[in-house]
């Protein structure tokens, strides 16, 4: 019995002691986020997701230490120009935004083992970094965004990153990169790697050498200027996710051709390309379940988009299609589709047998009123928005 006590009463202190533990993504996503710092410091206890961005701030307020449960904080677009010690009382610190300030090292105190122990994402692009002290290893971060540091001292800064071994993501986009440094092959546990906006890239070289990381599962590579896409891409074996956002000069037929000899490809993002047709070749991406087209031209849909029978998430919003093909019905597994800001008049009768729909976004105008009454009898169990077209909106 004295045990059970015991071990009680030590439970309670711990609770009292440290306070609630470490959220994960989805219950964060449910936390109250706080902007103004005098009405969190009322109750500082209850304050997990602090956003202090655009404030003018030119140092990090001292206060921020009280917030001893704060599991994200946010202060973008400052005149920041350092990380304070103090910032290491934040214990159960997951995410920091520090992206556009001005801080030119990124320094953190690890003296203490138990300084950002819960820290995995730093969000430093668009400051004046030029290097990145050794200590940041001791720190077990999984993301890391130096976009836009134009100013790193590349021959310095990659050899400390690679030292992170649980490094999963990097952000490299808007460095004007020439060329892949060799220390980025070291990164053995990195899955995802965006070199969006690096258009003077050797991309022949620099794409053959980084496919020998091969955990590499998804690439970002948005305006990059492509006219095709490398053919180096293909020695990515296990990559599943592409994203090819705002290459709006993109050869489309050759681009599809490539994307059918991807085995494990599974997530496509192709959205504000300035395309007016979706190639035949669409129906060759058999394992794919993630489709982004809006933001562009198209017409119509090719009847191969029955193909894609593996297809959950599929989004059409901002193009200029009238009507869905009767194969889209084959669609089966679709669970969000996104079709807004579209002229669209007709929906086949067929896509009533999508059971798995959870999320349905059509156009608020354009359809008739049989069609809206039949989409609420189609998908009882979904969640049906109609939007104002944004044309619309605009009158």
């Amino acid at each position: 019995m004295m045990r059970i006590v015991t071990i009680s009463i030590l439970v309670l202190w711990s609770v009292i002691t440290f306070g609630q533990s470490v959220m994960d993504e989805s219950e964060l996503a449910l936390q109250e986020t706080f902007t103004d710092l005098e009405d969190a410091l009322k109750d500082p206890v209850e304050v997990i997701i602090l956003d202090l961005s655009s404030q003018g701030l030119d140092e990090i307020p001292k206060s921020v230490s009280r917030f001893r449960n704060l599991q994200i904080l946010i202060l973008t677009d400052n005149q920041i120009s350092e990380i304070p010690e103090y910032v290491s009382k934040l214990r159960k610190l997951q995410v920091l935004y520090i992206d556009s300030n001005n801080i030119e090292n990124l320094y953190f105190n690890t003296s203490d083992d138990r300084n950002f122990g819960n820290l995995e994402e730093i969000h430093a692009g668009f400051n004046p970094i030029k290097t990145i002290p050794e200590n940041l290893k001791t720190i077990e971060l999984a993301y890391i965004g130096l976009a836009g540091c134009k100013y790193l001292k590349l021959d310095e800064v990659f050899r400390p990153l690679s030292r992170i071994t649980t490094l999963e993501s990097l952000d490299l986009s808007y460095l004007n990169l020439d060329t892949i440094p060799w220390e980025v092959t070291n990164l053995i546990g990195l899955r995802s790697l965006n070199l969006s906006a690096n258009p003077s890239l050797a991309w022949d070289t620099s794409l053959h050498y980084l496919a020998q990381n091969k955990g590499i599962e998804e690439l970002i590579l948005r305006k990059n200027r492509f006219y095709e896409l490398p053919k180096e891409i293909l020695y990515f074996e296990n990559l599943k996710s592409l994203d090819l956002k705002e290459n709006d000069k993109l050869r489309f037929n050759e681009l599809f051709d490539m994307l059918a000899k991807m085995k494990f490809l599974s997530s496509l993002n192709i959205s504000n390309c300035k395309m007016q047709n979706l190639p035949k070749g669409i129906g060759k991406l058999k394992v794919l379940w993630d489709l982004d087209i809006s933001y562009n031209e198209i017409t119509f849909l090719p009847r191969e988009i029955g193909s894609v029978a593996q297809l959950e998430t599929f989004d059409l919003r901002h193009n200029r299609i009238q009507e869905l093909p009767d194969e889209f019905a084959y669609l089966l597994n679709l669970e969000k589709l996104y079709l807004s800001n579209n002229p669209l008049e007709y929906i086949p009768e067929g896509v009533e047998n999508m059971k798995d729909m959870k999320y349905i976004e059509v156009p608020k105008k354009g359809l008739e009123k049989d069609v809206k009454k039949s989409l609420k009898t189609w998908f009882s169990f979904a969640k049906i928005v109609y939007v104002e077209s944004e044309e619309i909106v605009e009158d």
